[in-house]
C-alpha cells in the first residue's frame, strides 16, 4: 500500500482526540479507548492503512520509524512527525522490555526506553498532540521530548508524489544565489545554491519556511523567496534560462525555420 499523506493522517490523529478517549493501555481509539501508540495506529487504521506489529511505542521507534534523530530545537520538527520521551539504561523509570535487549526478536544495538510516543500536529505554533491519562493533551513546547522521526507509513508530502504546483525563487540580492537547506532553519545543511529565478515544485507552503523540490534536491527554502509562478510571470519577473538549452531551443527553431544547418 502507498503511504499515507501526513495531513491526511493528522486528520484522524484529531478525529480521535475530539472523541476524548480515556487512557488503556492495547487500546487505539475504537471503543474511546486508547493509549500513547494506539493514538498513532488508531489514525494509520482510519485513514486506511494497516498496523501489524507490536502495539508498542519501543517497536515504533524500533521497526516503523525511519531515521530516528535526537531533537535539537523546534525548527527540527514537521508536521506529521512521531516524537518520543526516553529513558537512557540506568535512568530514573528505565524499564525496556527483554525483546528489545540483546538477543531479543527486537534489538537493534538502540538500548533506550522509548516509553511515550506523540505526534507533531504544528511547529509555529508548537503543537504535540498524545495519549496520557485521563485525556488527550496537547504540549505547546518540547519539554522532555527528545527523539523525533518519520513513520515509514507517513508520507511527508500533502499528497504521496504530487506537488503543489510551480514556483520562482527569487529575491535579495540579485547577484546573490538562495540557499536551499535540509531543515526549516538557518542551521539547516546548505544543500545547494539555487539561481536567481530558477523555478522548482511547491511541496509544502504556508509557514516561515517553505518545502520545495529543484534540481532533484528536496529541502527548505525561506518563504520570502518563493513566489508562485503564474504571479511571477505576471508581474514581468526575470528568470534565469540555462544557457546551453536555449542555444539548443534557438537550433530546433533556426532548423524549423530554415535559418541554420
Amino acid at each position: 500500500m502507498s503511504k499515507i499523506p501526513y495531513k491526511q493522517f493528522l486528520a484522524k490523529v484529531e478525529e480521535i482526540a475530539a472523541e476524548e478517549p480515556g487512557y488503556q493501555r492495547g487500546h487505539y481509539g475504537q471503543d474511546h479507548l486508547c493509549d500513547c501508540i494506539g493514538l498513532i495506529i488508531g489514525a494509520i487504521r482510519r485513514a486506511g492503512g494497516e498496523w501489524r506489529g507490536t502495539h508498542g511505542s519501543n517497536y515504533a521507534a524500533r521497526a516503523e520509524v525511519d531515521k530516528l534523530q535526537p531533537i535539537t530545537g523546534t525548527s527540527d520538527l514537521k508536521p506529521g512527525e512521531m516524537v518520543f520521551k526516553a529513558y537512557e539504561p540506568g535512568q530514573g523509570g528505565y524499564k525496556l522490555q527483554g525483546k528489545y535487549e540483546k538477543g531479543g526478536e527486537y534489538y537493534n544495538g538502540d538500548l533506550r526506553d522509548y516509553y511515550h510516543v506523540g505526534v507533531v500536529m504544528s511547529v509555529y505554533p508548537l503543537r504535540i498532540r498524545h495519549m496520557t491519562t485521563p485525556r488527550p493533551k496537547t504540549d505547546t513546547s518540547i519539554g522532555k521530548w527528545s527523539y523525533h522521526g518519520w513513520l515509514k507509513k507517513i508520507s511527508e508530502s500533502v499528497e504521496e508524489g504530487k506537488p503543489l504546483g510551480k514556483v520562482i525563487i527569487s529575491g535579495g540580492n540579485p547577484d546573490k544565489p538562495i540557499n536551499i537547506r535540509s531543515s526549516a532553519s538557518i542551521k539547516g545543511v546548505d544543500l545547494d545554491d539555487i539561481p536567481q529565478g530558477a523555478e522548482a515544485e511547491l511541496i509544502e507552503g504556508g509557514g516561515y519556511w517553505n518545502r520545495i523540490r529543484w534540481n532533484g534536491i528536496t529541502g527548505y527554502v525561506k518563504s520570502e523567496f518563493v513566489h508562485p509562478a503564474e504571479a511571477a510571470a505576471a508581474a514581468g519577473e526575470t528568470v534565469t534560462v540555462n544557457r546551453t538549452e536555449l542555444e539548443k531551443a534557438y537550433d530546433i527553431l533556426g532548423g524549423l525555420l530554415g535559418l541554420r544547418g
